[in-house]
């Protein structure tokens, strides 16, 4: 058991961390309503940069940043790409809502992948919170209604990439610096939405749009910051259930911001994915808990 005030902390950077990237995505939903996608993509990533240069050189960690050219850091960086492209191309026409709570199927996608590419086994009472999950996704995309539409697909293409990108960062090793890790992460977007700028017609950026931006990567800097230390002075067990606030925060923002109203439909496909959320992480804590009770014994 980790010291309580190292819990606290960890608790506390998680839940501020979540509520940050809520603030990002309205930032960058209110961007996708007059500039094209590409171009948000580089000018964003160019004020990313500078933070994310900020603290690899705040925390002494320069003389690591070779590391981020090794090829495991670039394909995680290659998923994250992918991720950010069809995140930004949800958001500019889903309810934030619907697209954060799509979002928290990833870790029903996780364990899909794990069984499909036999990572491990997965026994029945997991298939069963998939495929009840599954039907809360589908609560929410309403295929076939008239709110099922290729944004629609593009949020579930963006938390399938999660699960790849997260499956990609634990072969990652712990002596490369986060930081590092997130500078090429930035790096790709900006050169993927520079290529997807090829097809599309720029503009120059108002003062506002700047400022949405800009403040969307110094946001999003600082709860990629604080989820590294949640992670760091929490343990996961801890965590997992909080990582669903956001979808509250979700919510609220949408209605002040947005003024969307969540469907009652919507709202029982979120509790669903939620509650298999929660479950499969309470079964990997059990899981884990038993592991190691088998290691004190031997």
């Amino acid at each position: 058991m980790r010291p309580a005030a190292e819990t606290k902390k960890g608790v506390t950077a998680m839940i501020i961390g979540g509520a940050l990237f809520v603030i990002n995505d309205a930032l960058v939903k209110l961007a996708t309503e007059t500039m094209p996608l590409g171009e948000l993509l580089v000018v964003r990533g160019i004020f990313a940069i500078a933070c994310v240069l900020s603290l690899i050189i705040g925390f002494g960690d320069t003389r690591r940043i070779l590391s981020a050219a090794k090829p495991i850091v670039v394909l995680r960086a290659a998923c994250e790409f992918l991720v950010s492209l069809c995140y930004v191309t949800a958001i500019s026409q889903l309810p934030i809502g619907d697209l954060t709570t799509i979002m928290q199927a990833t870790p029903i996608i996780m364990t899909i992948l794990c069984a499909v590419l036999r990572i491990e086994l997965v026994d029945w009472p997991r298939w069963i919170a998939v495929f009840i999950g599954f039907a809360g996704v589908l609560m929410i995309a309403q295929p076939g209604g008239s709110n099922f539409t290729l944004f629609t697909l593009s949020a579930l293409a963006s938390a399938t990439f999660v699960a790849l990108r997260d499956l990609v960062t634990r072969k990652i090793k712990a002596e490369i610096p986060p930081a590092v890790v997130i500078l090429t992460t930035t790096i790709f977007a900006s050169c993927g939405g520079l290529l997807l700028g090829l097809t599309e017609t720029w503009h120059m950026p108002s003062t506002f749009e700047f400022s949405l931006l800009g403040g969307a990567a110094i946001i999003v800097t600082i709860a990629n910051s604080l989820m590294v230390t949640a992670y760091r002075y929490a343990d996961v067990s801890i965590l997992s259930p909080l990582r669903y606030l956001v979808v509250i925060w979700a919510a609220i923002m949408g209605y002040i911001v947005f003024a969307e109203i969540p469907a009652g439909i919507g709202a029982l496909g979120a509790a669903l994915i939620i509650g298999c959320g929660l479950y499969t992480g309470y079964h990997e804590r059990a899981r884990t808990r038993l592991a190691r009770n088998q290691l004190q014994t031997h």
